[in-house]
C-alpha cells in the first residue's frame, strides 16, 4: 500500500511538472526596428521584404543570441527621425548619438559602423572649389552641414533627394555638380551601378560619426545588448573603410 501511494505520489508531480509553465525557458519576445535602405550598411530587397548588409550581419546575430524575433521597417530617413519623438518603434538603427535623441532612447555603447564622409565629383568638373555649384546631399542626413568649411560648401546649392542611388543618377546625368555622402556608401553604388563613370572622391578626413543601435527607454536591458554587441562585433572581419 505504501509503494503503491508513493508511485500515486511521484507519477502526480510529474504531471504538475509538465502542466506547470517553465518560466525558466523564457519565450521569444518580437521587437520591432526602424531602419533605411543605406547599402552597403543596410540594402532593403523589395522581393521579400528584408534587409542585409554590413550592419544587419551585426544586427541579426545580436538579437539572435538575445532572444528576440525582430521586425524591421523600412522607411525614409527624413521620417524615421520623426517617429523618433513619438516612440512609435522599440528600436533604430543605425543613429548617430544626439542630445535630443537621448531623452527619448538607450543607446548600444559600441557603434554599428563610423560613417566618413567624401565629395564626388565628376572629373571634368576640373575644380575642388564647389561655390555656387549644384551639391546633391541626402534627404534628412545633414552631413553636409557639418562641412561648411571646406571647399567652398557655404555657398554651395544644395539639393536633398531621397536615396543615395538618385544622387549618383543626377550626378551621372549632370544635374548635380557634385555629391556629398558616406564614402563606403558612395563608393558601393559606384561600383555597383557606374562602373565607367569617371569620378573623382575627395575624403573629408577630419570628419568620423559613429552611428549606433538605439532602443526605445524601457524596452530592453542595454546592458545585456552591449554585451552580446561587444561579443558580436569582436567575431566580424573589420569592415571596408
Amino acid at each position: 500500500m505504501f509503494k503503491h501511494n508513493a508511485c500515486y505520489k511521484f507519477t502526480l508531480v510529474i504531471l504538475l511538472t509538465l502542466l506547470i509553465p517553465n518560466h525558466s525557458f523564457a519565450a521569444v519576445k518580437t521587437l520591432t526596428c526602424a531602419t533605411t535602405h543605406y547599402p552597403p550598411y543596410t540594402i532593403f530587397d523589395q522581393s521579400n521584404d528584408r534587409f542585409t548588409g554590413l550592419d544587419m550581419a551585426i544586427i541579426d546575430p545580436v538579437f539572435k543570441q538575445l532572444n528576440y524575433d525582430v521586425k524591421i521597417v523600412n522607411i525614409p530617413w527624413s521620417r524615421l527621425k520623426k517617429e523618433i519623438k513619438k516612440n512609435t518603434y522599440d528600436c533604430y538603427f543605425s543613429l548617430a548619438k544626439l542630445k535630443d535623441r537621448e531623452q527619448f532612447l538607450e543607446y548600444s555603447n559600441k557603434p554599428t559602423h563610423i560613417s566618413r564622409i567624401s565629395i564626388f565629383y565628376p572629373e571634368n568638373l576640373q575644380t575642388t572649389d564647389l561655390s555656387g555649384k549644384k551639391v546633391g546631399v541626402y534627404r534628412g542626413i545633414n552631413f553636409h552641414q557639418d562641412i561648411l568649411s571646406f571647399n567652398g560648401l557655404r555657398t554651395s546649392d544644395f539639393h536633398e533627394l531621397p536615396s543615395n542611388e538618385v544622387l549618383f543618377q543626377m550626378l551621372s546625368l549632370k544635374r548635380l555638380d557634385a555629391v556629398v555622402t558616406s564614402k563606403v556608401v558612395g563608393k558601393y553604388i559606384l561600383q555597383n551601378q557606374y562602373v565607367d563613370f569617371k569620378v573623382e572622391v575627395l575624403d573629408i578626413a577630419e570628419y568620423k560619426l559613429p552611428v549606433y543601435l538605439a532602443f526605445k527607454k524601457g524596452v530592453i536591458d542595454i546592458n545585456r545588448v552591449n554585451t552580446v554587441l561587444l561579443k558580436v562585433i569582436n567575431s566580424l572581419k573589420p569592415v571596408p573603410k
